[in-house]
This record gives C-alpha cells, sequence and structure tokens, in this order.
C-alpha cells in the first residue's frame, strides 16, 4: 500500500473514532443534563428532590438558592443541607421562575439534601410540603 492511501485510511479510522468518542460524551452530557434541566414547574415536592440526586451541590444551590439552615458535615463525611420553606431564605432560580409546586402562603415544609466530600448530591428527602 503506497503511503497516500495509507494516508487517507489512518485519517478515515482516526476521523470515524474521534465522532465515536464525542457521541459517547454527548450522550453521557446530555443524560445527565436532562434530569435536572426544569422544561416546566415542578409537579410535586418529592420531584424537586428526585431530580437532584446525582446532581452537584453548587448547582443545586443555584435551583434553590443556598440552604438556610447551616450545612453540617455528618460523621461519615457526606453533608447535610436543609432548606426551610417556613422562615426567610435567599431565593433561588425556581423562586424566579416559579418552579416549585404550587402551595398557599402558608408553607411548613424543609428539605434534606446529602452530598459527598466531592459535592455530588448522593439523597435526600422532604419533610412536610403538604
Amino acid at each position: 500500500m503506497d503511503d497516500k492511501k495509507m494516508l487517507k485510511r489512518n485519517t478515515l479510522v482516526l476521523g470515524v473514532m474521534m465522532a465515536g468518542c464525542l457521541t459517547l460524551l454527548q450522550t453521557g452530557c446530555a443524560a445527565d443534563k436532562a434530569k435536572r434541566d426544569v422544561s416546566g414547574p415542578y409537579q410535586t415536592w418529592d420531584d424537586v428532590v428526585n431530580r437532584w440526586i446525582g446532581g452537584d451541590r453548587q448547582k443545586l444551590y443555584l435551583e434553590l438558592g443556598p440552604p438556610n439552615l447551616h450545612p453540617h458535615e455528618l460523621p461519615d463525611g457526606r453533608t447535610e443541607m436543609v432548606w426551610d420553606f417556613a422562615i426567610d431564605r435567599m431565593p433561588g432560580q425556581a423562586d424566579e421562575y416559579n418552579l416549585f409546586p404550587l402551595y398557599g402562603s402558608n408553607l411548613n415544609c424543609q428539605l434534606h439534601f446529602f452530598a459527598d466530600e466531592k459535592g455530588t448530591i448522593l439523597d435526600g428527602y422532604r419533610v412536610g410540603c403538604e
């Protein structure tokens, strides 16, 4: 095989491999992004919690605002963060765009999230929010 043909073949193989890698990266990102991108208001408070399992703590802070009860580290290294909607808090994007489930003016609701040392949300639950 002459040098020109070999160069063409190698270029084609490299191009196919790069396209495959880019497709895998985009698919992974799209799947992660789709889970947490809000296409409309949250339907329930459980949806608010479930959407963020596996997400990033800093992005959660943007969505909900910073937790209004001081985050604290647990003995196992996780961090617990609590948003209490019955007391004043700094609003986030969900407030700005009215994405929370519809509720009256008297809401007794807390959202608890647990993140690992890297900032990944591992678990969460709600208290109240009925």
